[in-house]
């Protein structure tokens, strides 16, 4: 069996938990070491991993970052902050990937904004977890941009016996409440759970998604937007055994683009061109 070049790996600020899951796999596929810096604040996922090394201010993870940019780095993998693109390709001459996960691109002031659209352009690549983004990725000449959709853990996401019975669906102050309600109250047997009085913890969550025969995505955010990808809810439930209620159909297996084993190879298979010159 061929052996594989490690490529080691550096993100900065962590986003939906997307680094961290990435680091989990990527090291455990045994593709090259892998670190997320970021700055401190508590969350469930990111928590449960336990990988990010937490900073108290943007700037400290900068400097810190900055700092750790030796051999031992290969690729400076930057997550939603554009404006972190040219200290790392200035100042370490590594190259940088960005990506973006959903709020950091979707909205026109981030979009369009003449400094971001600079501080992106100066990236090796762009990558996006949902289609509907790239539409929004305006940048300056040609920067090679790739769809790389999240992965789920699928360690801890998993079937159990246990009988399924009705649906449910989340609400929470990230998307519009009142909009939520009010379609999440159409369908029969529902289990309609508020996040804000009731927080199912990450660890939890394969339990809890567990009992239940369907899950209901639905996603409009505060700012009018109806997104159309899976939430990361809803991928964790199809890797669960669930049916997905999802833009008026039935998704029941997890798609095998979200399966780590898919994401994590594509991702090296990025790095890998880039660190080689290839387009």
């Amino acid at each position: 069996m061929k052996k594989i070049k490690k490529i080691n790996v550096l993100h900065l600020f962590e986003m939906a938990a997307g680094p961290s899951i990435q680091t989990y796999f990527y090291k455990k596929f045994g593709y090259g070491e892998s670190w997320v810096l970021s700055k401190n604040r508590k969350h469930s996922v990111v928590d449960y991993y336990e990988i990010i090394e937490k900073f108290p201010k943007i700037r400290d993870v900068i400097i810190n970052a900055l700092r750790r940019c030796d051999d031992s780095v290969d690729i400076v993998f930057i997550h939603g902050s554009e404006f972190a693109v040219p200290i790392f390709k200035i100042f370490t001459k590594k190259k940088v990937i960005l990506q973006y996960h959903g709020s950091d691109i979707n909205m026109k002031s981030r979009s369009k904004n003449p400094f971001r659209i600079i501080c992106r352009s100066m990236s090796d690549a762009i990558i996006y977890n949902q289609k509907s983004h790239l539409k929004n990725i305006i940048t300056i000449g040609h920067v090679k941009k790739e769809y790389h959709p999240n992965a789920v853990d699928t360690d801890l996401f998993k079937p159990s016996n246990v009988i399924k019975n009705g649906c449910v669906g989340l609400v929470s102050d990230n998307l519009n409440r009142e909009d939520t309600l009010k379609t999440l109250k159409n369908f029969e047997n529902i289990t309609i759970i508020d996040k804000n009085e009731n927080e199912i913890s990450y660890e939890n969550m394969p339990e809890f998604l567990n009992q239940y025969d369907t899950f209901i995505d639905y996603k409009k955010t505060n700012f009018g937007m109806e997104l159309t990808a899976l939430s990361r809810t809803a991928l964790e439930a199809l890797a669960c055994g669930c049916k997905v209620y999802h833009n008026n159909q039935i998704i029941d297996e997890l798609p095998n683009e979200h399966k780590p084993e898919i994401v994590i190879k594509k991702l090296y298979l990025l790095f890998d061109s880039i660190l080689e010159g290839r387009d």
